[in-house]
């Protein structure tokens, strides 16, 4: 009975070894991963926009897109198996257009902003409490002598009734200090004093790249068009410079804010130096630095570069960014014809033709792209132009060059084919829509406007577009940007239908924009944007289906996971019960 009971017991043992040497066998055939995911919606984006319910990643990749039943193959003793639990996950998401702020606004700011948060805007009395707060508690004022100067940001006064600044709306709480206020995005404005101190006057002609409002009595209303005079700009005090650590500091655990969004890479769009280029790339060596950027550097740091840079597949510098106008808004957007609310202006235009086509010329020449700020139809047409001349006195294909529109707002009739067939890249963002709608058809007129934000006309032209936010201008949340591109509306849901709606992004196209549009447009669409075998495995998990909750409510939509080449960067903090 011994004896049996042991052969017994060593037949037994013989079995598992055979099947575990059988099963090691298997998944070394198929490769082993380090990680599988399982029981997932996963929207892969891939061309056929795939579904899946699992993955498996090894070293950085995805090595298996698939079912459930055939990731098992991939499970070997040491993979880690996650049950998805049903949940839904889309590819890392990429916000194609932003200034790497993140630090610097959200944690840890030097100067106040009017607004409650970024996205809401602020109204003349709370403007006004802002001031009251400053001038009472010394936040925001300059070093310097009496009377010191108050420094913020934030203002939109086209939600204002009426929708204009004025330089007494600040006097009437601060008469005695000068202050002056960045609009939220180009343009600025002061009060009476700051004008009084730089000697402003009627009289005073508008500085270079700027323009001085005036009333219908030809006094200065405190409002700059783009620049602000010199004379004015050169009283206030400057902040001390932020030191190598504050600055590392700040991008560092400012793009943990992003990748928590799930952001998994960034477009810089802020003309980046080739000095802060060489700190990012250390901070990527010591491990650091998480998200993926994309990087847009001035003309000078591309050519002392000579070539395009990839570390590691993590910072890539490959683009070059440059200005053709300024803001909507602000009236600074450059216009073929005068604006329809103020009658004699057009914009102001920050580069010519001949000089964009040579440097664009001469860069191509060397490997980068230009990434080009163009609003108005005006900026736009001298981009596509000068992109033109650059294409053919290079001899390069539009497609291979991938010159990018930044912006790409008000476009003409004429000139909105020319970009498929320049296989010009339209960088946009959805939330600049639910914003300008505010004041965007007093600007243009209602003729114009049929031209603007055309998201839908340039995708049924084979444009490829790609999203993002222009933080710090709007948002970061890569889901606000989603929601404006699907319902052309704002977070409250309005206007009811959607502003222009026929323009509006389906899902698929929406999501696609957000991640191979950004992949496309920095020469990275097969490493980058979908769910594939192959491709770095950036991917975020969301509680809910992206594709079928009701579109309002996509703007809600929290990452519970992200996901960089494998690494789990971020996950949800669990909720303590009470």
């Amino acid at each position: 009975m011994n004896i049996m009971k042991r052969l017994s017991g060593i037949f037994s043992i013989f079995v598992l070894l055979v099947s575990f040497i059988l099963a090691s066998a298997a998944v070394s055939d198929a490769q082993e991963a380090d990680r599988v995911y399982v029981n997932g919606n996963i929207y892969t984006v891939d061309e056929e926009f795939s579904t899946a319910s699992a993955i498996a990643v090894k070293d950085g990749r995805f090595i298996y897109v698939g079912d459930d039943a055939g990731a098992q193959a991939y499970i070997g003793s040491l993979t880690f198996v996650f049950d998805l639990e049903g949940k839904t996950v889309i590819p890392g998401l990429h916000d194609a257009h932003v200034h790497i702020r993140y630090g610097e606004r959200e944690l840890y700011p030097r100067t106040p902003d009017i607004r409650a948060e970024i996205g809401e805007w602020a109204s003349v009395e709370r403007m006004q409490e802002v001031i009251k707060r400053c001038l009472a508690t010394g936040e925001g004022m300059r070093p310097g002598p009496e009377p010191r100067w108050l420094v913020l940001s934030g203002w939109m006064s086209d939600v204002w009734d009426p929708p204009e600044f004025r330089k007494e709306l600040i006097d009437a709480v601060a008469p005695d200090n000068p202050v002056y206020i960045s609009r939220y995005t180009h343009g600025s404005g002061a009060n009476s004093k700051a004008l009084e101190l730089a000697g402003i006057t009627r009289d005073t002609p508008d500085p270079s790249g700027g323009h001085i409002k005036k009333d219908k009595n030809g006094e200065p209303t405190g409002e700059f068009v783009e620049r602000a005079p010199s004379q004015l700009s050169r009283l206030i005090p400057s902040l001390p410079p932020t030191t190598d650590y504050e600055t590392s500091r700040n991008l560092v655990e400012g793009t943990q804010l992003a990748v928590a969004s799930g952001l998994t890479t960034i477009h810089g769009a802020s003309m980046t130096g080739y000095d802060e280029v060489q700190r990012r790339i250390k901070l990527y060596e010591v491990g650091l630095l998480r998200i993926r950027i994309n990087e847009m550097v001035n003309e000078n740091a591309a050519k002392r570069l000579g070539k395009p840079l990839n570390h590691d597949n993590k910072y890539f510098v490959q683009s070059v960014k440059a200005f053709a106008d300024g803001a909507l808004g602000s009236r600074g957007a450059l216009f073929l014809e005068e604006y329809s609310d103020y009658p004699g202006f057009y914009g102001e235009p920050r580069q010519s033709e001949d000089q964009i086509a040579q440097s664009a010329t001469e860069l191509l020449k060397i490997g980068f792209n230009m990434r080009i700020h163009c609003i108005g139809d005006g900026a736009n047409r001298i981009a596509i132009n000068a992109y033109e001349r650059a294409l053919n006195a290079t001899g390069i294909d539009g497609k291979d060059a991938r010159f990018a529109l930044e912006h790409c707002q008000m476009l003409t009739p004429d000139d909105i084919p020319r970009l498929a067939k320049l296989g010009i890249v339209a960088s946009m963002q959805p939330l600049h829509a639910t914003e300008d709608m505010h004041f965007a058809e007093s600007r243009m007129g209602p003729e114009r406007l049929k031209y603007a934000y055309i998201w839908s006309d340039l995708l049924d032209l084979g444009v490829v577009v790609a999203t993002g936010t222009d933080y710090s201008v709007s948002p970061y949340n890569p889901f606000y940007t989603l929601h404006a591109a699907v319902t052309r509306q704002d977070r409250e849901n309005n206007p009811p239908g959607g502003w222009i709606p026929e323009q509006a992004m389906t899902r698929e196209e929406a999501l696609r924009a957000a991640t191979m549009g950004g992949a496309y447009v920095m020469h990275a669409e097969d490493i980058l944007g979908s769910i594939e075998v192959g491709k770095l495995a950036d991917f975020v998990v969301i509680p809910v289906d992206y594709m079928t909750i009701p579109a309002e409510d996509i703007w809600k939509i929290e990452p519970e996971m992200t996901v960089i080449g494998g690494e789990v960067v971020y996950t949800k903090p669990v909720q303590s019960q009470k």
